[in-house]
């Protein structure tokens, strides 16, 4: 039977961990409790050790208490007042029993076992403590953000930001600054207990950000973190972090055409080449024609100016393989249709990044923001031979 949730057991099965050898030095004897309706334990303390048997036969033991289960672990988990119990007679101690008050130094106070949180309650408490966690200074004037976490377990909820405040309601707002789709309630837990790094679930298309990128950005800054209701309150072990680059003694072979076209770079020269039958220019140059698979052999070259077709906004840049670096965010990577190409062979590659916002795409017959490369001064045949391209002004 338990009583708040605790079993007479809970608190025997406990007795070796919370034992104190030092609390009991100098002790050796049996005490026994007969715990009415639910059993009897004898404890057998010798020479700073411990042992806990449940047993029907107390009549070795120096003293033993009596008292049914509920005020035993009403003791034990302070819902109930000890003094008061022995008093009302509630608990008696049979025996002596001045040895059996020795017990009370033996062991340290036990802490019941906490429920483990489900998935949904977790959900609950996330946004239940929403508002509270709310950093005013931190927030914009006015935004409207939207949690949409998906599965059995999930919900939608809609923060209203307005001058300094901040109200949560569980409805779905149409119009809206910012809106998180999380697909799956137990990966949103994840990110929030810190287990999982968001960033990850979006590169994963288990989530999404629609609206205002920047402001999702910031809402760690916007709410406080939350603080897991399981957690212990002991801090967890630092984690230790040795960071090395890797050598890997690789050589890669480009072969013959990509050779040419790298070692042209090293001449500020960009060459593409040419099907001998549709007469499409392949940037970068390759071996066959990706559309009407023949061998490509005449080399032209092009640009080194162009316009560019469209640029993405990248927010979350990869890890370079080969150095581990990460470039800063966000950067603009363009697609730019060369001067002597045609149609999609564009050429991609970085724009200068105090001048994506300025960029604008062409279609068709329009043209779009007329670009020109930047060269490294330093040349090795390599694509970033070209640092970036910026607008031809």
């Amino acid at each position: 039977m338990e009583y708040w949730g605790v079993k007479v057991e809970d608190i025997f099965d406990t007795m070796n961990d919370r034992f104190r050898p030092e609390g009991a030095k100098g002790v050796t004897a049996k005490f026994g409790y007969d715990i009415t309706g639910d059993g009897k334990w004898k404890i057998i303390v010798s020479e700073g050790l411990l042992e806990v048997i449940k047993t029907d036969d107390l009549s070795d033991c120096a003293a033993v208490m009596v008292c049914d289960g509920e005020t035993f672990v009403g003791i034990n988990i302070g819902k109930v007042d000890a003094a008061n119990a022995f008093t009302s007679g509630k608990v008696k101690i049979e025996g002596d029993f001045g040895q059996f008050g020795k017990t009370a130094k033996m062991f340290k106070k036990y802490v019941p076992k906490k429920a483990a949180m489900s998935t949904r309650d977790y959900i609950l408490d996330m946004f239940g403590t929403l508002v509270s966690r709310f950093q005013p200074q931190n927030a914009p004037q006015e935004a409207v953000i939207v949690y949409d976490i998906g599965g059995a377990d999930g919900g939608v909820w809609t923060a209203y930001i307005k001058d300094g405040k901040c109200e949560l309601k569980e409805e779905r707002a149409e119009k809206f600054t910012v809106k998180l789709e999380v697909q799956e309630a137990k990966d949103w837990v994840d990110v929030m207990l810190g287990k999982v790094d968001a960033f990850s679930l979006l590169s994963a298309g288990k989530a999404a950000i629609v609206g205002e990128t920047q402001l999702a950005l910031k809402l760690g800054e916007i709410f406080g973190k939350y603080q897991d209701p399981m957690a212990s309150g002991t801090p967890e072990q630092e984690l230790i972090v040795l960071k090395k680059i890797i050598s890997v003694d690789q050589k890669f072979s480009t072969g013959p055409v990509m050779g040419k076209f790298l070692n042209a770079l090293k001449e500020k020269k960009i060459l593409g080449n040419k099907c001998p039958k549709c007469g499409r220019i392949q940037l970068p140059a390759r071996e066959v024609c990706a559309e009407c698979r023949v061998r490509v052999d005449e080399w032209v070259e092009v640009g080194p100016k162009g316009q560019v077709r469209y640029m993405e906004y990248v927010y979350y840049a990869s890890p370079d393989p080969l150095t581990g670096e990460t470039r800063e965010t966000p950067y603009g990577m363009a697609n730019i249709l060369l001067d002597g190409c045609q149609g999609n062979d564009t050429f991609a590659h970085l724009i200068r990044r105090d001048q994506i916002d300025r960029i604008k795409g062409g279609k068709d017959d329009v043209s779009g923001t007329r670009v020109r490369p930047v060269w490294n001064e330093h040349r090795t045949g390599s694509i970033f031979d070209i640092k970036y391209f910026e607008i031809d002004e």
